[in-house]
């Protein structure tokens, strides 16, 4: 993500939440999540607003992310084999990013 993107971020973000969106709060940012695509970071920030009543900060936009790359790996299973079940709001999330995958899938 660039820093335009970064900038993207957290308009998007500001319209939910209020919060100023300065030029330190977007270089603050783009320290943090300057390795994420802009797509799944949204699809993140989506995620945490549907879910959570916390301030948002980069690491939550982090977790969510990982919690989409995870989705996309299909079903998983825990140590001992038994099947773990799927993360919808996040499998969601992935399908959206991905309409190819779905198709496949279904």
């Amino acid at each position: 993500m660039n820093i335009q993107e970064t900038t993207e971020l957290l308009t998007r973000i500001q319209v939910i939440d209020n919060r100023r969106v300065e030029e330190a709060t977007v270089l603050a940012w783009f320290e943090l999540v300057d390795d994420l695509d802009l797509a799944t970071a949204l699809e993140a920030v989506r995620l945490h607003f549907r879910e959570s009543t916390a301030y948002l900060t980069p690491a939550h936009v982090r977790v969510a992310v990982e919690r989409i790359r995870l989705a996309g790996l299909g079903p998983q299973q825990d140590e001992y084999g038994n099947d773990i079940e799927p993360d919808y709001p996040a499998v969601a999330a992935y399908e959206r990013l991905h309409p190819e995958q779905k198709a496949i899938n279904s």
